[in-house]
């Protein structure tokens, strides 16, 4: 019995269009998954670091601890969190708004905003506002960065009744680089004028190194390293001190 042509056609069609869907549903949604940023649903985050300084510049203290809180939608990021040190406090809060997502990019605006207290010497207020934009080429690199505008006020206990604020404008950046590895390990490079904890101006940089490894039921571990540096920009570069962190955390 002969079939046409044009049945024998589509019959094939058919297979093959039922090979690709089953093909689809049984590829890996791991690191060699195609990267792209359009998902649905909130993703949440708990974090705890423990942290060790070497105390030697502008941070006086030895020892932190790092409470954190981050969400997460296609377009929106918002994060809170404080550092607790035997002689200051922080406390940041930021915003991240995309309004233009595309499959391996996104663009935006950022906001973040930063309370430093120097027990008994002074009080400052971080105001940061600028564009940040992240993309992802490949399923094993990625890319963040941001260009913000600082703004900084200040009150030195020992002069306020003189002078009750000391103001400075100034610009602010970062720039990140992320490897997705086999074994859900992360690893990432940075250069930034300013911290989570830690606002300077553009001309006092901190280099960080870290890496994250994701464990079961969405836990994951990580270790990064900072060092910062003062005047790196001129030929009076200067070392100004170093930080370890270890962090634990839980997404859901």
């Amino acid at each position: 019995m002969k079939y046409p042509a044009r049945s024998v056609s589509f019959l094939l069609f058919l297979i093959l269009l039922h090979t690709a869907g089953l093909s689809a549903q049984e590829a890996p949604s791991s690191w060699s998954g195609t990267p792209h940023y359009r998902r649905d649903g909130v993703d949440m985050q708990l974090e705890g670091t423990v942290v060790a300084n070497t105390g030697q510049g502008w941070e006086s203290y030895y020892v932190a601890v790092q409470p954190y809180f981050q969400l997460d939608t296609t377009h929106i990021t918002a994060y809170t969190g404080m550092q607790l040190t035997s002689g200051t406090f922080d406390l940041t809060g930021g915003l991240s708004v995309y309004p233009w997502v595309w499959k391996l990019a996104k663009v935006g605006f950022a906001g973040r905003y930063n309370l430093n207290y120097y027990n008994d010497i002074s009080l400052t207020n971080n105001f940061l506002l600028g564009a940040a934009a992240e993309v992802r080429p490949l399923s094993w690199i990625g890319a963040k960065a941001s260009v913000s505008a600082l703004f900084k006020s200040r009150s030195i206990f020992a002069i306020d009744r003189t002078q009750p604020y000391l103001y400075d404008l100034c610009q602010a950046f970062s720039v990140e680089l992320d490897f997705y590895l086999p074994w859900d390990i992360t690893t990432y490079i940075s250069v930034a004028s300013y911290e989570r904890y830690r606002y300077m101006v553009a001309v006092a940089p901190s280099f960080t190194l870290g890496a994250t490894k994701q464990l079961p039921r969405d836990f994951y571990a990580g270790i990064e390293a900072a060092v910062r540096y003062t005047d790196f920009f001129t030929a009076s570069a200067f070392y100004d001190s170093c930080e370890i962190r270890l962090t634990g955390g839980w997404k859901f």
